[in-house]
């Protein structure tokens, strides 16, 4: 019986120690939290504007065909319904929905080139479209 009792008073020890060695460590005062997945990045990019159905039928040569493109095409009903992208640094970006008819309405506009600078927010793997000017 002793020795039971000896063995359980060595544990509380042993265990206390351990307590104790991890209540000395200095707390932890930083605290690092995650940007959430969805926090959007604003950008500004110079580039040509592109209905997506012309993008996806010339991807292959996509930095040549954008130099021929017009801006008639990309307001054919068809290419207008697809909605719009932005070739920018070799890289195309594509606008969500609501963007893609701000850009629609701009182009409507009788000096609106396709060659443009927006500001948008990255959302996810689209833009959101904060404005759109002409490039100069």
């Amino acid at each position: 019986m002793k020795k039971i009792l000896f063995v359980l008073m060595a544990l509380c020890f042993v265990s206390s120690l351990a307590f104790a060695q991890d209540m000395a460590k200095p707390a932890d005062t930083t605290t690092a939290v995650a940007a959430p997945a969805t926090t959007p990045e604003t950008m500004t990019l110079k580039g040509d504007i592109i209905d997506n159905m012309c993008a996806g039928a010339n991807k292959d040569n996509l930095a040549e065909f954008v130099k021929t493109h017009t801006k008639e095409c990309a307001l054919m009903p068809n290419c207008q319904a697809s909605g719009y992208s932005i070739f920018a640094d070799g890289k195309l970006y594509a606008f969500d929905k609501d963007s893609s008819a701000k850009i629609a309405e701009f182009l409507k506009n009788a000096d609106s080139k396709l060659q443009v600078t927006v500001t948008a927010k990255q959302v996810g793997d689209e833009l959101s479209l904060i404005s759109i000017n002409n490039q100069e």
